[in-house]
């Protein structure tokens, strides 16, 4: 109760930085991976866009029921309704890549070459490398 008062939350973490992973067994993240996700993605993840944790919802990079996605941590990145929308009605790709960096990929009639973008967090505390140099 004293917790939950003071507005403090634990989010656990393995060795790699990775939180619960649920795989298959629940389509919905839980609380405690979205709360993660929250600090990972400090919000909507879509270029441009300034929505907070609270206005998001998480998204599936592999489907839960088409491409039988699970709900990991790696496979989940917070968007707005509003971009949620625009990302399935426009047929936009979210895709990861081995180092883990997330690519947004425009639908062949919005960018014919389909030129990836990469969505960055809006968390100042995750966009910093290893270097101390902050990310764009």
């Amino acid at each position: 109760r004293n917790r939950c008062d003071s507005g403090l939350l634990d989010v656990t973490f393995d060795d790699h930085g990775h939180g619960v992973d649920l795989g298959r067994e629940q389509r919905t993240f839980s609380p405690a991976q979205r709360a993660a996700l929250s600090l990972r993605d400090g919000g909507c993840m879509w270029p441009g866009c300034d929505r907070p944790p609270s206005w998001t919802e998480t998204h599936h990079i592999q489907h839960w029921k088409d491409d039988t996605g699970q709900t990991n941590l790696d496979q989940g990145i917070l968007l707005c309704r509003a971009d949620h929308l625009r990302l399935h009605n426009e047929h936009w790709r979210i895709t990861r890549d081995d180092t883990g960096q997330y690519w947004l990929t425009p639908p062949p009639g919005l960018d014919p070459e389909q030129k990836p973008i990469p969505p960055t967090s809006k968390n100042a505390l995750t966009r910093w490398s290893e270097s101390g140099v902050p990310h764009s």
